[in-house]
């Protein structure tokens, strides 16, 4: 959808996920995670199956990954390879930063509209991402997996932004690229917008009433337009 479709009220404040909206880290983890199970002995995982936990917590993945491919997916070795495959990656390089990205996040800091991180990585490694790819400072207010009690789907991690950032959720735009990320927001009752990363939102999904945009740089003229409407 172009931005010249959208019709939300300007925005007080925008909340963020990070990965596969602002970082292109999930090409990164759906490898690594290929890579463990051909290491385990599983080889060619149906992606279908992987693709419901992007986005979602670590807690999860192993119960979604079991009903998925069975009780004789082997999680735990599965899991350790996943998880150092990963890591090696993003906590000592760059990992590519999102087209449109850095540009929206200027234009917010340029006008003065507050913004927030909602993501499921912990904190420590959420800033790591972050300061490699030169976006920490665009996010003193941030909610990451380690501060709440239910991540995405739940609406919980967006509740908690929109309190920190002081604002009502109803006042507050979302940018997601999962599935459970917009379902999380809208529960929270942002106005959401989602730019698919790896899998392209179905039928059921689109039915929440969300906006679709093929980048960033849709974001960023739907914004534009919403803060010229205000103030017409």
């Amino acid at each position: 959808m172009s931005a010249s479709s959208v019709r939300a009220p300007a925005p007080d404040a925008l909340v963020f996920d990070m990965d596969g909206l602002l970082l292109d880290t999930e090409r990164i983890a759906r490898d690594a995670f290929e890579e463990a199970c051909r290491e385990a002995g599983w080889a060619d995982p149906a992606l279908d199956v992987y693709a419901r936990c992007i986005g979602g917590t670590g807690e999860d993945e192993g119960g979604i990954l079991r009903a998925g491919y069975g009780p004789e997916f082997p999680w735990e070795a599965v899991r350790d390879g996943w998880r150092r495959r990963y890591h090696e990656h993003v906590e000592h390089g760059a990992v590519p930063v999102k087209p449109g990205a850095a540009e929206l996040l200027s234009y917010c800091l340029d006008s003065g509209l507050p913004c927030a991180l909602a993501t499921s990585t912990r904190a420590e490694l959420a800033q790591t991402k972050l300061a490699l790819a030169g976006l920490d400072a665009y996010f003193p207010v941030r909610v990451t997996g380690d501060m709440v009690r239910r991540g995405k789907p739940d609406p919980e991690p967006y509740l908690a932004a929109a309190a920190r950032l002081g604002i009502r959720p109803e006042r507050c735009w979302a940018f997601e690229d999962s599935a459970n990320g917009v379902r999380s927001a809208c529960a929270a009752g942002f106005e959401v917008f989602q730019v698919p990363d790896l899998v392209p939102p179905h039928p059921e999904l689109r039915r929440l009433g969300h906006t679709v945009l093929c980048s960033l740089h849709d974001a960023i003229d739907a914004l534009r337009e919403s803060r010229g409407a205000r103030h017409e």
